[in-house]
């Protein structure tokens, strides 16, 4: 029985809030569950933000692919990690290396892999397991580069936080194993947590609440349209609205309401999402992993609009989840404009049973689950060897 058994555990994790935060909440099950944890970033300013809120033991390492050309990226990627890290590694000795994806975990990963070469075959005295043994998850419906790399050479467990982002060439290697898993991307209990309620539309004593996520320097072409489109659609749908500006745009953006007459509640960053979450009935958005896993776990519509710079266009792909379901809209960044984004908000609330439907279509219980299913496939693996080597 895992109860009886404690790990010591390894993640790797950093760079932006994507990879960070549901490594924050793998730790936190894992920790939970009495096994020792660590996290290892890059140790960049967001890093050292988040993880310093957090009861979680952290270490930093050089990120050696930091402000590389994409060249010098795969020359460094052939090269060995640095011997602190392979000792680190190796004097912990852990059973299980996680990586969350990004350059930021590729050494940690990496160094798995290597002390596998130098220990021989790779076995310890708990029994016939791979020591240690390296699983990767990948946030996004697209997998990134580092990810895509070691699921097909290295990695012994490939967890997918969206469905279908790896492509056949992954696939053969994973072919017929219980090892390459669709598990979902956890979700922070602060929002698992929330009493969201349901209300229908249309329906003329309530003004439907609208959240607009623009928070980030990405989404700035979100920032500036939609004030303007609530604007427009105040003339036919009274609404209320919320929208998180980030730093930059926060004293435009506050203005343009002001000229425009209306009403909204604007932040530079709200920090406690999951109570706007709770009071949203839509939310318009980019198409983050997170940000769709989050809105898949609380049956939460919305409208995305996908950041067409993503590397890989991963955004969009992350979008088509729940578009295809009914969970969402979806407009592209050439079409976004204060007219059609209007137009659709009003479709969305005007139209009989619509946001009900949204609603059931973008609840999806393996957020839910997921991070506990995670924690139960990784000491799953550890236990056993894979089925295919």
């Amino acid at each position: 029985m895992t109860e009886e058994k404690k790990y010591t555990i390894l993640i790797g994790a950093g760079g932006t809030g994507g990879h960070i935060f549901p490594a924050i909440a793998l730790a936190k099950k894992f920790k939970s569950d009495g096994h020792k944890v660590v996290i290892v970033g890059t140790g960049n300013a967001l890093e050292k933000k988040i993880f310093a809120q957090y009861d979680i033991e952290t270490i930093f390492f050089k990120n050696r692919f930091k402000d590389t050309s994409g060249l010098k990226k795969y020359l460094v990627a052939l090269t060995k990690p640095d011997l602190e890290l392979i000792r680190y590694v190796a004097e912990l000795s852990p059973q299980l290396i996680l990586g969350m994806g990004g350059y930021a975990s590729f050494d940690l990963c990496k160094t798995a892999s290597f002390l596998q070469t130098t220990e021989g075959d790779g076995s310890s005295d708990l029994g016939n397991i791979i020591m240690p043994y390296l699983a990767i998850h990948e946030q996004n419906a697209m997998a990134g580069r580092v990810n895509r790399y070691l699921a097909a050479t290295q990695a012994r467990g490939v967890i997918e936080g969206l469905p279908g982002g790896f492509g056949w060439f992954t696939k053969i290697f994973k072919l017929e194993t219980d090892d390459h898993v669709f598990l979902g991307n956890p979700i922070r209990d602060e929002i698992l947590n929330i009493d969201k309620i349901v209300r229908s539309f249309p329906d003329k004593s309530k003004k439907p609440r609208i959240f607009i996520m623009g928070g980030s320097q990405g989404a700035r072409s979100i920032n500036m349209i939609a004030p303007k489109a609530i604007s427009l659609l105040m003339a036919d749908l009274p609404v209320e609205v919320m929208h998180d500006s980030g730093e930059k745009d926060f004293e435009v953006i506050n203005d343009q309401y002001l000229e425009l007459g209306i009403d909204a509640k604007i932040t530079r960053f709200n920090p406690n999402i999951e109570k706007v979450y709770e009071w949203a009935d839509l939310l318009i958005s980019r198409a983050g992993a997170m940000t769709v896993s989050e809105a898949s776990a609380i049956g939460l519509p919305s409208i995305l609009i996908p950041f067409p710079h993503a590397m890989d266009n991963h955004q969009w792909f992350n979008a088509q989840f729940l578009a295809k379901k009914g969970g969402a809209e979806v407009i592209l960044e050439k079409d976004l404009n204060p007219e059609i984004l209007s137009m659709t908000i009003k479709k969305i609330f005007s139209k009989e049973g619509k946001l009900s439907h949204m609603t059931e279509a973008a609840f999806d219980k393996t957020f839910v689950n997921a991070t506990q299913n995670i924690a139960r496939f990784c000491y799953k693996m550890i236990e056993q060897p894979p089925l295919k080597d």
